[in-house]
C-alpha cells in the first residue's frame, strides 16, 4: 500500500494536532510490513518539537517537500493538485480539510465539531469557513475520530455513519532529552494548565478561581501553551479580575513542559469542549492529579480517574482545587490510577487500527475501479 502521509499539520501552530500527526506516522512506521509513505511536508513549515531527519531517512518514506498550503482559501485545490502529481493509493490527513479532485481516496481526521456548535467567543467568520469545510469532509472515504462522543457529533451533523471510525489517541512518547526549568515557573507549588488561550479552553473561569483564593492561594497556577493573540491570555484575564498567584509561561519546549508535569501538583483542565483531551492523558501517564471539567469526551477518557468539576463553576473549581492541594493520600491514588490508565492507550494499537483502515478504503477502491 502507498500511503500519502501529510505531515504538514505537525507545525507548531498545530500543537494537539501536531503532536498526534508526528506520533501516529513513528508509529505506523514501526508496524511491521512493506508500507510506503510519501510524507508530505511544506517548504516553509517549521516545528521546534519533533526531529523530522529520522522520518525522513526511514527507508521506507519519501520524504517530499512542497509548496502547496495547508490551510487557507486555496489549501483544498492546491493539495488536490499535489495529489494529481503524486498519485498513491489512499491520501490520509490528521486534519478534516478534504482535497478537490484527489485521484485517491482520502481519510480525514477530525476530533470534534466545536466550531459548529454554540460554543462562545468562535467568530463567525470561523464558524462559516469551518462549515463550509465539514460539509466537504463528508465526503472523505473514512473519518477517524477520538471518541465515542465525537463521534455521536459527526452523526448529528450529517456525516455518514459508516464511515466514521472512533480510534482513541494514545500517550506520544516522551521524547528524549532532560527536562529543563522553564525561565519563569514558579518557586511555590503550582497547578498547571497546558494548552493555547482559545476562548474554550476556560482559562476566565480558572482566574476567578484563583482570584476568590485571594492574595495566597493553597497552590499558584501555570499556564503553558501558545497565545492566540485574538484572545486574551490568562496574564490578560488575570489582571483584568486581580486575580493573585498566576503565571504565563506561554509556548514551552518539550524538556519545559516535562519539568512542569514532574513538578505539578495538579493539572487542571477547564474546558468546555473536547474531542479527547490529550492534556488529561498526558498528566496521568506522569502521575499527575487531574481536575477536568465535567463534560462528556473528559469522562468518557478519565471516568475514575480524574476530579470532576462543573465547567463553568469557579467556586467549584477552586474548592476542588484546595481540597485536593491538602490530601496527599488522594493524589497518591490518583497518580497511581492516572498511570494505569496511560498504559491501557498505547500508540501501536492506534497505528494498527489506522493501518487497518487505510487498507479497507484502498481496497474498496481498488474493487471500485476493476
Amino acid at each position: 500500500m502507498n500511503v500519502v502521509y501529510d505531515l504538514r499539520y505537525a507545525t507548531d501552530h498545530f500543537p494537539g494536532i501536531g503532536t498526534h500527526a508526528h506520533a501516529l506516522l513513528t508509529a505506523l512506521l514501526a508496524l511491521p510490513g512493506k508500507d510506503r509513505y510519501r510524507v508530505v511536508w511544506g517548504e516553509s513549515d517549521r516545528t521546534t518539537r519533533f526531529d523530522l531527519d529520522v522520518l525522513s531517512r526511514h527507508p521506507r518514506v519519501d520524504w517530499t517537500v512542497v509548496r502547496e498550503p495547508s490551510m487557507g482559501w486555496n489549501a483544498v485545490v492546491a493539495t488536490g493538485g499535489l495529489l494529481r502529481r503524486l498519485g498513491g493509493d489512499v491520501y490520509l490527513s490528521p486534519f478534516y480539510l478534504r482535497p478537490l479532485g484527489a485521484p485517491m481516496p482520502s481519510v480525514l481526521t477530525l476530533f470534534d465539531v466545536m466550531y459548529l456548535t454554540p460554543v462562545p467567543g468562535i467568530p463567525a467568520g470561523v464558524r462559516l469557513r469551518s462549515w463550509l469545510a465539514m460539509r466537504r469532509a463528508r465526503g472523505a472515504a473514512a473519518v477517524i475520530t477520538s471518541s465515542e462522543f465525537a463521534r455521536g457529533q459527526l452523526i448529528e451533523h450529517g456525516f455518514p455513519t459508516g464511515r466514521i471510525h472512533v480510534v482513541r489517541l494514545a500517550l506520544p512518547p516522551v521524547r528524549p532529552g532532560a527536562a529543563q526549568r522553564p525561565p519563569r515557573a514558579p518557586e511555590r507549588p503550582f497547578a498547571l494548565v497546558v494548552g493555547i488561550n482559545r476562548p474554550h479552553k476556560g482559562l476566565r473561569t480558572l482566574v476567578n478561581a484563583w482570584k476568590s483564593f485571594g492574595a495566597e492561594g493553597p497552590l499558584d497556577l501555570v499556564s503553558a501553551g501558545p497565545i492566540d493573540a485574538r484572545y486574551p491570555s490568562l496574564a490578560d484575564l488575570a489582571r483584568e479580575a486581580g486575580a493573585a498567584g498566576t503565571h504565563t509561561l506561554g509556548a514551552v519546549t518539550p524538556g519545559e513542559l516535562e519539568w512542569l508535569y514532574a513538578n505539578a501538583t495538579l493539572l487542571v483542565f477547564a474546558t468546555r469542549h473536547e474531542g479527547f483531551g490529550l492534556p488529561l492523558l498526558e498528566a496521568a501517564g506522569r502521575g499527575v492529579p487531574v481536575v477536568a471539567s465535567d463534560i462528556p469526551a473528559l469522562r468518557e477518557i478519565g471516568d475514575g480517574v480524574a476530579r470532576f468539576v462543573p465547567p463553568d463553576d469557579a467556586l467549584a473549581w477552586s474548592s476542588a482545587v484546595r481540597d485536593l492541594a491538602g490530601d496527599a493520600p488522594a493524589r497518591t491514588r490518583m497518580a497511581a490510577d492516572g498511570r494505569a490508565l496511560a498504559a491501557r492507550h498505547d500508540y501501536a494499537a492506534v497505528a494498527a487500527r489506522t493501518r487497518d483502515i487505510l487498507e479497507s478504503v484502498a481496497r474498496t477502491a481498488e474493487r471500485a475501479a476493476s
